[in-house]
């Protein structure tokens, strides 16, 4: 037998997490009412407003900026707010925290121990025994999102091999199953302000036999993953499958739904897993149909600004930024406008992205167009990023060359900060009673995009 060894939680894990909406106040708005602004407030008194987007980490930091840089992105995202702020005179403002991080459960797994017969507190264990699994991070002060999917690498071959009482993670040391209970000691040390509830999540393209007994044991895992996160006082996320099987989310969403008191908001898993794009937005409809408006939902995996603007529109509240550093990671910079008011960005770069191979909303700063050109990522002042205030394309263009670590750093930093610098936007637009022009906007750059 194996002794337990009980840990009571921390003061800020016996925390939970409060959300409050303000919906759009237009005319325009009434008759849909779902894009709305709201405020997380978690930790000690932290804030964070909604919209907003989570930055992926690794092992329970950002795998490319260091905190300075992030606290500087930051720093210079909310001053050239209160700019354009005072410039406007348009009376909003975004107090608290504008973006969050994710951390990835299974990145904090240890290495097994395999065929040696050892003790632990006193007593013996025999076998393959994982021992210690914790999230060994200081206390965050932005919103932090306890997840055990990876939002820049989507392991189905892992996750295709998953028990009925285990998920399979792809973690530092191989393949490895966590069930519930390891699941949320892993969150114990209060390195995550909440943590999404473990899910079987599989490939889009999967039949609706196969999603219907996911969605069963996802449910089962939730009541599992709850009954220990109450043992730790960890707030819980419920997470919602169903693959592309519209009717199969639905009663998933009815089931989870049933168990409100035991989360604090909302997961949508599975998306943007091979899924046919044409019925996403049903799927994520029907996965949002039964679930409480009042509490935060939470969707990974999009890959444009027309998916987020889109899911704005359904009522969604937290996204990934895995975007932004999947971009980064290809060497590309955002150029995208943020409102109507950058909408002449488009044009100025028109002719160079042609020769270059950038697209509408990135510059490809690999190509030797950019070797001399001595101009930031956006030109004409409109962004104030560490990288666009000190430094040019030439410059980050001979980084990406010399293999150099510092142009990583700049690129994400960059694109951290704009899609951050979206975020505030779309949230401007909603207090505002701008929404459906900003989104229309959004959506008819898209369709531009895609017939250049």
């Amino acid at each position: 037998m194996r002794r337990e060894v009980t840990r009571g939680p921390s003061p800020r894990q016996s925390a939970t997490l409060a959300m409050t909406f303000a919906f759009a106040p237009s005319a325009a708005n009434a008759s849909r009412a779902r894009a709305r602004c709201g405020t997380i407030a978690h930790g000690d008194g932290a804030r964070t407003p909604t919209p907003t987007a989570l930055a992926p980490t690794s092992k329970g930091e950002h795998a490319t900026l260091t905190k300075d840089v992030l606290d500087d992105v930051e720093t210079r995202l909310r001053a050239a707010l209160r700019a354009r702020r005072r410039a406007n005179d348009d009376g909003t403002s975004d107090e608290g925290c504008l973006f969050g991080c994710a951390l990835v459960g299974a990145h904090f797994a240890r290495k097994t121990k395999r065929g040696t017969k050892r003790k632990r507190d006193g007593d013996e264990a025999e076998g393959e025994e994982a021992e210690g699994d914790e999230a060994a991070c200081p206390p965050p002060r932005r919103l932090t999102l306890g997840h055990y999917r990876d939002s820049m690498y989507f392991g189905m071959n892992a996750q295709n091999r998953s028990g009925a009482d285990a998920l399979a993670c792809e973690t530092p040391y191989g393949q490895r199953s966590l069930d519930a209970r390891e699941y949320a000691r892993i969150w114990r040390s209060g390195a995550a302000h909440a943590a999404v509830s473990l899910a079987d999540e599989h490939g889009g393209w999967e039949s609706a036999k196969k999603s219907k007994t996911a969605a069963i044991r996802t449910c089962a895992w939730l009541d599992a993953c709850a009954k220990e996160a109450k043992s730790l006082g960890l707030p819980l996320f419920g997470a919602l499958t169903g693959g592309e099987h519209a009717e199969v989310r639905e009663e998933c969403s009815r089931r989870v739904a049933e168990r409100d008191d035991d989360v604090v908001g909302y997961a949508l898993s599975g998306f943007f897993a091979g899924e046919d794009v044409s019925t996403r937005g049903a799927c994520i409809e029907a996965s949002l149909k039964h679930i409480p408006s009042e509490k935060p939902r939470y969707l990974s995996g999009t890959t444009t600004v027309e998916d987020i603007v889109d899911n704005i529109d359904r009522g969604v509240d937290v996204f990934d930024a895995s975007w932004a550093s999947e971009t980064a990671q290809r060497g590309r910079a955002f150029c995208f406008p943020v409102d109507e008011e950058d909408d002449e960005m488009e044009a100025e770069d028109a002719e160079s992205r042609a020769t270059s191979g950038s697209d509408a909303y990135s510059i490809n700063i690999w190509s030797t167009s950019y070797k001399t050109d001595f101009t930031p990522f956006i030109r004409g002042d409109r962004c104030r990023c560490p990288a666009c205030a000190e430094h040019t394309r030439a410059y980050v263009h001979h980084l990406l060359q010399a293999h150099e670590m510092t142009a990583d750093v700049l690129l994400e930093a960059h694109n951290l900060y704009h899609i951050a610098a979206f975020f505030a936007a779309a949230r401007r637009a909603i207090r505002c009673g701008r929404w459906q022009e900003f989104a229309a906007f959004h959506r008819a750059y898209a369709q531009r995009a895609r017939e250049t």
